[in-house]
């Protein structure tokens, strides 16, 4: 056997070896609900590390809102996924929406310390969240100046997100204001006529605004038949996925995390009542 052929056997039996794995509540802070899920493949080097923070109008909801087809879709693409629970602002606690905030970047924190243990780039990472989660994804992807708690076993200067996705989420004027020049690009989709009140598109029109007037990528998709955190359906879901929104999910996937491809930015797509062709 030559030794090309030799290195050839070698690198196949190394990515047959290879395999997903998951750790589950992974400590990343003092309190019960300071923990998260990490999913990730043994053969990832310098992977790009997604942050998927789920909804709930921060009284509810888990990090099991990272189904199945949420994690497929990153993995396939070389991601590895993050999933955190955060404390709930529930009645008759003292839980804010800022400490609701203040704990997923300590989530982020702790992985862009750790990140090398799952195969992970520290300065790769792409906050993406639904409803409230979007609103702290937004916030982790554009907020400037952390404040960091006292316990907080990592204080980094900067959290290194490349680039945001926001699914129905929540953006009061504060979080829009916080763009500026040169911040990361983002990707948004909203519902339409059954959207939730509380996150009507014209905010999301707001912050792609925003950002094509700080000059940042973005693209929005407006889905005027469905209503709230359209996502799991419009984009995940490879049996009911529209063509179009998939096909540019992953060119900003690409962009932001290999550094590949120019896509058009700064446009609105616009899913009709029936989602186009699937693509798988």
């Amino acid at each position: 056997m030559t030794g090309v052929a030799i290195f050839g056997f070698l690198l196949f039996a190394t990515n047959l070896l290879a395999e997903n794995k998951v750790d589950k509540d992974v400590v990343y802070g003092a309190d019960e609900r300071h923990v998260l899920d990490v999913y990730w493949n043994t053969d990832f080097k310098n992977a790009p590390i997604v942050f998927t923070i789920h909804g709930g109008a921060f009284k509810a909801g888990s990090k099991a809102y990272c189904n199945k087809d949420m994690q497929e879709l990153y993995m396939a693409k070389g991601c590895i996924v993050v999933s955190p629970n955060y404390r709930l602002k529930k009645s008759g606690t003292p839980i804010t929406v800022e400490d609701c905030t203040i704990d997923v970047a300590m989530a982020v924190a702790y992985i862009q310390a750790n990140a090398r243990k799952y195969g992970g780039d520290p300065e790769k990472i792409v906050s993406t969240g639904s409803s409230a989660g979007g609103y702290l994804s937004a916030q982790i992807a554009y907020k400037k100046n952390w404040q960091w708690p006292d316990d907080a076993k990592y204080k980094p200067k900067k959290l290194n997100v490349i680039g945001w996705f926001g699914d129905s989420p929540y953006l009061p004027a504060h979080v829009i204001k916080q763009v500026t020049a040169k911040d990361v690009p983002g990707f948004i989709m909203y519902g339409g006529k059954r959207e939730h009140p509380a996150t009507p598109a014209k905010q999301g029109h707001d912050m792609q605004a925003k950002l094509k007037g700080n000059e940042i990528w973005s693209k929005m998709v407006y889905i005027d038949a469905m209503g709230h955190v359209p996502a799991r359906k419009v984009l995940y879901s490879p049996r009911s996925r529209d063509k179009a929104t998939h096909e540019a999910f992953l060119q900003f996937l690409d962009m932001i995390c290999y550094g590949k491809g120019q896509p058009e930015g700064g446009d609105v797509i616009e899913v009709g009542k029936k989602p186009s062709q699937t693509s798988s």
